[in-house]
């Protein structure tokens, strides 16, 4: 998965400075997968609340266990346990009704069952009534129908998950095979006391695990890497109502114990996903149906990920980072991916984050990085990313449901940049440069002519929002389009796609606007599958292409070609060639980064930012290569007050 989101807590202070756009009211969400969500569910919910600013101390920790009952019209009903720091004397039984909202895509809206807990005020937005708050995120294939969501746009930090349930007539037997698991830990509701590790579960489907070895770490034990082993772990499943209880073995002083105690948990009603937690405290445990003879194409397509997270390297100075996210990740099956995440981090606005990564499996489902242990399982169908050393993370993903095609199919997940494919939770912005997948979707492969472009190639048309958008090229299976300018993300925070191919309409998907969605261009030497996460397509003065053999120096001026600016100054008409004077230039604040492989920030002034002359949907940022960026591949990376990119490579020299 994501390895690159190491660099989150640096990029983060960058972004700070340019100011957020406010976060966006809901609606027209497109509810037309409601039905996906019936009948009971057991929810795990943590929530971090009243961070401090300045150093993430989390003020207010909130865990929520329980079943949650889907009506399959929009509404559900929980009944569970609530642990609240605020209320001392252990977990107390809680009951709040709320609504949801699942589109054809997943894509999930669900108002945050805990944020109720205060009465008539919202927990994570306080001058709001209570249930304002919404958790976002999508319901995968796996469960099936399981979910994962983040609060981002209020000021906790949060992650739930939920899974469909066997209920009652459930026995230990139900419990099969081996589950890989991870797991996150907020002990006591204290940053500094976080740990998180994995271990694997082995059951006889009688009741045992047996021993059991847990690998991770503790903030408040250095974050130096410990194994664990544990003897005679058990658990045992109650038929009334197929609730299960695990009990690890009981230690004098759980400060130094990576997991201990009882934990409350649920095997999903196809098997695949054991979900679970200390009702009394604030830990996510998720286990995965173990896989074998798994080999890097085996995690491909899309997954739907949320995540807690604290980064504790700076636990010695006081500071904790936490921070959470829903999002998406698009695996090549090749050894890479894109991911975007939608980030919620020191109490401000969240913002969109794409970012590369690489993995490496091994038959049995790891992946090691530096900073990250991957876990795939179920067939491909999950991932679990848990962090290492002072990153204490735990991402869970779960592979996109594939939707059956009609006669003119636009895939509901395959909405993507056009430069970076970051995937279908990230934004679009308007004027920005798109690609769209599916079957059908035109007679024949037709290229644009020229400029200006027209919204009609081969009888094939695109609708945003019932606007035509410009097209550069169609084909069978992908379309590539400009978004059109009209799409204003302030008054509207959905937008609808449907291509029509000669009168035949496609089914409509919806997905999230932002004023800027930037993206960079690269070059693929080797054919691989994802743009934006190679080379990126940047250029000398003399026009040359930087490249290993040609590669960037320092104080000098390049031009980077990216889409997904937004506004400019003059405009230009949809599909119109930018011209060359006067320049269209760009509107929002701009920051272009160069980052080493020791995650080193140089900030590279920019000189120029405006539509690339000639063309549509692309944009040009000139800037200078700051001094002493090391020699060897880099990043580059784009931000604007609403997005920031860092999954394309600069070579230094």
């Amino acid at each position: 998965m994501d390895t690159a989101r190491t660099r989150i807590t640096t990029l983060f202070l960058t972004v700070l400075s340019l100011g957020f756009a406010p976060s966006m009211a809901a609606q027209n969400f497109d509810t037309s997968g409601n039905a996906t969500l019936q009948g009971p569910y057991f929810v795990r919910q943590v929530l971090l609340a009243n961070l401090d600013p300045n150093t993430s101390a989390i003020g207010r920790a909130i865990s929520l266990t329980g079943i949650m009952t889907f009506d399959g019209n929009g509404n559900f009903s929980f009944s569970g346990q609530v642990m609240d720091t605020k209320s001392p004397g252990g977990p107390q039984a809680y009951a709040i009704s709320g609504q949801y909202a699942v589109q054809s895509n997943g894509l999930l809206q669900i108002q945050n069952p805990i944020d109720g807990i205060d009465g008539q005020t919202s927990v994570c937005r306080p001058t709001q009534p209570a249930g304002a708050d919404i958790d976002y995120g999508a319901a995968g294939a796996i469960g099936p129908s399981a979910i994962v969501a983040s609060a981002t746009e209020g000021l906790c930090d949060d992650v739930l998950v939920a899974i469909p349930i066997t209920g009652p007539g459930a026995s230990n037997a139900s419990v099969q095979g081996s589950f890989r698991t991870g797991f996150i830990d907020f002990l006591l509701g204290n940053a500094s006391l976080v740990r998180d590790g994995f271990f694997t579960l082995n059951s006889d489907g009688n009741g045992n695990f047996g021993n059991v070895t847990v690998t991770g770490a503790m903030a408040n034990q250095g974050s130096a890497p410990v194994s664990q082993n544990l003897s005679n772990v058990t658990y045992f499943i109650n038929s009334a109502d197929g609730s299960g209880a695990i009990s690890f073995p009981a230690t004098p002083n759980a400060l130094f114990s990576l997991i201990t105690g009882q934990k409350t948990f649920f095997v999903s009603a196809d098997g695949n996903i054991l979900l679970g937690g200390s009702p009394g405290g604030f830990d996510l445990m998720v286990g995965i149906s173990a896989a074998s003879g798994v080999s890097n194409a085996t995690y491909q397509g899309t997954y739907f990920t949320a995540a807690l997270e604290n980064d504790a390297s700076d636990l010695a100075n006081g500071n904790n980072n936490v921070d959470s996210f829903y999002g998406s990740t698009l695996a090549a099956g090749q050894g890479a991916d894109i991911a975007h995440l939608r980030l919620a981090f020191f109490n401000v606005n969240a913002y969109d984050f794409t970012t590369d990564g690489g993995y490496n499996f091994t038959p049995d489902g790891f992946s090691q990085t530096s900073f990250f242990e991957d876990l795939l399982g179920a067939n491909g169908q999950a991932i679990l990313e848990v962090g290492t050393s002072s990153l204490y993370s735990l991402t869970v993903g779960l592979r996109a449901p594939q939707y059956p095609a009609t006669n003119v199919f636009l895939d509901p997940v395959r909405i993507w940049n056009g430069a970076s494919f970051a995937p279908i939770t990230n934004s679009v912005a308007p004027g920005e440069y798109l690609s769209l997948f599916g079957s059908g979707l035109s007679p024949t492969a037709l290229q644009a002519a020229g400029y200006p472009l027209l919204n009609n190639l081969g009888g094939v048309q695109v609708t945003v929002n019932g606007l035509f958008a410009p097209l550069t090229a169609v084909s069978p299976t992908e379309i590539d389009l400009i978004v059109p300018n009209a799409l204003d993300p302030t008054t509207t925070p959905y937008a609808t796609f449907q291509v029509i191919n000669n009168g035949v309409a496609s089914n409509p998907v919806t997905v999230y606007t932002n004023l800027t969605a930037p993206g960079v261009f690269a070059f693929t030497e080797n054919g691989a599958f994802a743009p934006g996460v190679g080379p990126a397509n940047v250029t000398h003065a003399d026009g040359s292409l930087v490249t290993a053999d040609n590669p960037a120096q320092a104080n000098e001026t390049l031009t980077l070609i990216v889409t997904g600016l937004g506004a400019v100054n003059p405009p230009v008409a949809d599909g119109a060639a930018a011209p060359a004077a006067p320049l269209s230039v760009v509107t929002a604040n701009i920051l272009v980064e160069i980052q080493d492989q020791n995650n080193n920030i140089y900030e590279a002034p920019v000189t120029l930012q405006s539509l690339l002359p000639g063309t549509a949907g692309m944009y040009q940022l000139q800037f200078t290569v700051p001094s002493g960026v090391p020699s060897g591949l880099a990043w580059v990376n784009v931000g604007t007050p609403d997005a920031y990119t860092s999954e394309a490579k600069l070579y230094m020299q």
